[in-house]
């Protein structure tokens, strides 16, 4: 009886070692997070994150890039909320030993809040999205310090966004006067004050400025307001769900100007909700439209062949190149291994830190323009386009490199 007790208990013991390995299967099980708002949130954005991630993996397992290695996509739902993203990634994330990196967050508010808990494992962090600048700079602007050395953006920073924006709006817009309204969130604020700055920078007039506090989503009081001061142009610091709220108050407060926002903005989800008085209007986003490139009309056309019912979205691009540039980091981590450890994680961070260009060789190559992070995790590509509403779609009108 002793024995049999023995062989089982060894057995399980067994069973347990190879949790996080290969299974008993030869190949070491690699799984690549995906956090995201999949469920709730700005789903728009994260549906395409979590698409572009799994075509990047199958890919790449299809091609055979990673022998012996059985990848895994384990896509984990925030509903663009920090409360939801820390709970979700404690529970089906920090406890897989198989976790080599996490692409993610959209939302700057939820990589504030997972962040810390992805360091502290030793887990990669690649953002397709984020445009806080705090996240890689911190909260010092004039002393930037890097908060977590595991977390890496691939996009232009609110800073630089809120810069090109107030640029068009002088050059091309003539300067009007502009009323500003943003939602309480840092990232929303950060957005519009950036803005407010470089738009006075080059002598253009605020005629109004209001910050919507957390919760309110009547915007009638405050686009009765702007209304009051005539601005000749409306900016908007949030994303499309309350940007279509603010024009519609606006509009019917009198107030019939072009609004104008950043990358939370200029979403289809923002034409469907403010239909055809969103026509004029203005946003910008990250990166060069991807269909003027061969290299993103082959990923748009394997998207297309892969049957994701969800477009991609602006990030989608950006969510694929940090998928390659954490599966290559992984392939050579991996070498000689059969699990992933705390070295092989820390291999990938620091690997993720030296990248370029011919890291992604193997790849295909990056689809967003030129490979590589900063001494603060910030990419060395920052480009951002500025789009206008006509005839019911988003048309490219500007794009252009960061400061």
């Amino acid at each position: 009886m002793r024995a049999k007790c023995a062989g089982m208990l060894i057995a399980m013991l067994l069973a347990a070692a190879g949790c996080g390995s290969d299974g008993g299967s030869g190949q070491a099980t690699v799984t690549v997070g995906v956090v995201a708002p999949l469920d709730g949130g700005l789903t728009q954005f994260g549906l395409g994150i979590r698409n572009s991630v799994q075509l990047a993996v199958d890919e790449a397992i299809a091609a055979g890039l990673l022998p012996g290695v059985r990848l895994v996509v384990r896509a984990v739902d925030d509903s663009s909320d920090p409360d939801i993203g820390v709970r979700n990634v404690r529970r089906q994330l920090l406890d897989d030993r198989s976790v080599v990196g996490v692409i993610g967050t959209y939302n700057s508010g939820v990589a504030a809040a997972v962040a810390p808990l992805l360091a502290e494992a030793g887990i990669a962090m690649l953002s397709p999205g984020n445009t806080d600048p705090t996240l890689t700079l911190g909260p010092d602007p004039d002393h930037p310090r890097r908060p977590r050395a595991n977390y890496f953006r691939l996009v232009a920073h609110d800073a630089q966004q809120g810069g090109v924006l107030a640029a068009y709006a002088a050059a091309a817009l003539g300067a009007p006067p502009v009323a500003i309204v943003a939602d309480a969130k840092p990232v929303s604020q950060g957005l519009a004050e950036d803005f407010r700055d470089a738009y006075r920078g080059a002598s253009g007039p605020i005629a109004s400025y209001e910050i919507v506090p957390d919760g309110d989503t009547d915007y009638a009081p405050y686009a009765v307001r702007a209304a009051a001061a005539r601005p000749g142009l409306l900016f908007f610091g949030g994303e499309y769900d309350h940007a279509a709220l603010l024009k519609r108050a606006a509009v019917d407060a009198g107030l019939t100007v072009a609004l104008m926002g950043g990358d939370g903005v200029q979403a289809d989800g923002y034409l469907a909700a403010a239909g055809a008085i969103a026509a004029g209007d203005l946003a910008s986003s990250v990166g060069a439209p991807i269909e003027h490139d061969p290299r993103g009309g082959a990923f748009l056309a394997a998207y297309a062949a892969h049957g994701f019912v969800e477009p991609p979205s602006t990030f989608g691009p950006y969510a694929y190149d940090a998928a390659n540039i954490l599966l290559a980091a992984t392939r050579d981590a991996l070498a000689g291994r059969r699990r992933v450890t705390a070295a092989v994680r820390a291999s990938v961070i620091a690997t993720v830190q030296a990248a370029d260009d011919a890291l992604l060789a193997p790849f295909g190559g990056a689809i967003t323009g030129a490979i590589g992070f900063d001494a603060f995790g910030d990419t060395v590509n920052p480009v951002l386009t500025v789009y206008r509403v006509e005839h019911g779609a988003w048309v490219a009108l500007d794009t252009a490199a960061a400061d």
